[in-house]
Order: C-alpha cells, then structure tokens, then sequence
C-alpha cells in the first residue's frame, strides 16, 4: 500500500501554490500590459495627438467621399428620424456585446478548450498590435466628435453613464481606425461559421453585420475603420 501511495505522489507531484497561479497570472499579465500599451503609446508620436486625429478625421471624410461611400450621416440620421428606438438599441448592441462576450468566451475557452484558447489568443494579440501601430500613427477622432457631420448617439440617447467625461479617461479615444471593435467581432462570425449548427452559422452573419451598423451609427467609427479593421 505504501508503495501505491508512494506511486502516485510520484506521478501526481504537489506543486507549490505559487507554480499552480503562474499560468493565470501571466494571462492576466498579458492583459493588463495590452491595456496599458494601449492607453499611454497614443503620445509617443504625436504630442498634440488631438488636433492630429480631427485633422485626420476630415481627410478620412473627404477619402469616402470621394469614393461616394461616405454614408454614415445618411444612416445615422434616418436612424434617428425614423426609429429611435433602434438607435438605443445600437447604443446598447456597442457597449456590451463588445468586451462583455469576449471576456465571457475568452475565460469560457480558458478552462475549456486551452489549446484554442492560446489560438485565439495570439491571433488577438497579433492583431491589436498591428492596430497599436494604426492608433500610434494616424490618431483618429471618432465621427461623434466631427458635429457638422454627426450626433453623438450615445450621449444623446444614453446610457449617459458610458459618455461621461470621467469613463472617458479609461480609453483612447482617438483610436478609431483600425476598429478593433469590428475586427475582433469578424473574429467571432468565422468561430460561429466554422460550426456545424446552422444557427449559430446565421449569428456568425448577423453579429458582425449587426456591429458594423452598431458602430458606424452611434457616430464611433467610420465605414473605413470597419475596412481596416475587417483587413
């Protein structure tokens, strides 16, 4: 019996709680420098980041309009006309099926599927550094900032709490372009489509449509931050 025992503490050795935790500490690591890089890197190549990105604001204007696709005000401003309730509703779809859904899948696959997991992950970390790189060099005011043009959706219509001046401090602003907020939800559409239930194949169709009027309407993005967010 001795021996059995003895076998097993072998084969199955107490690790120090220290070497247990050091996996998820270094994930949630991962997680906070992303977000640090993310907020303090919008200076290091422009001082007067603002005026930079509302001048950028306008060449990405005159860019679609241009091209004649430059359709986010037509869209916003039936939107508002026509069914308010559909703008409340984007406001909301933009603030929580964002970061809430891929938090939630991203500790789901964590303690599920660890292999796909580190996939995933990488794949998001590959991207978000390219657009680290886009946020750097070519800050971008939001179309909510542009007022000739566009309406603040969120702040009109609520939730206020989201366009408070205070929650404002907690992201960059000006990094519309590359929209990760698009990029990151293409991400999702490929994982449904990969599946073989052909609903939850529709939601891969539906939620990266859905948040591409999400974003565009609530006056955050242009149609070409969906375009080089979707690249």
């Amino acid at each position: 019996m001795s021996l059995t025992m003895a076998t097993i503490k072998n084969d199955f050795p107490q690790w120090p709680l220290s070497l247990f935790w050091l996996p998820h500490l270094r994930e949630i690591g991962i997680l906070m420098g992303g977000y640090f890089a993310y907020m303090y890197s919008r200076a290091l190549v422009f001082s007067d980041f603002q005026s930079t990105a509302l001048d950028n604001a306008r060449r990405v204007i005159e860019f679609e309009k241009n091209l004649g696709f430059f359709w986010e005000p037509g869209w916003q401003s039936w939107a508002i006309a026509s069914t308010k309730s559909l703008v409340i509703f984007l406001n909301w779809a933009y603030i929580v099926t964002f970061w809430p859904i891929i938090l939630t899948s991203a500790v789901i696959l964590y303690f599920t599927n660890r292999k796909r997991y580190l996939y995933y992950r990488n794949v998001v970390l590959f991207s978000f550094a390219i657009a680290l790189l886009g946020f750097m060099l070519f800050p971008l005011a939001p179309p909510r900032m542009i007022a000739e043009h566009f309406v603040d959706t969120i702040k009109a219509f609520g939730p206020s709490g989201y366009a408070s001046r205070e929650f404002a401090n907690y992201y960059n602003a000006y990094a519309a372009m590359p929209s990760l907020h698009f990029s990151w939800t293409v991400l999702f559409g490929v994982m449904f489509l990969r599946t073989h239930n052909r609903w939850v194949k529709l939601i891969g169709i539906i939620y990266p449509t859905m948040t591409l009027f999400a974003i565009t309407i609530t006056g955050n993005h242009y149609i070409m931050d969906a375009v080089g967010g979707g690249l």
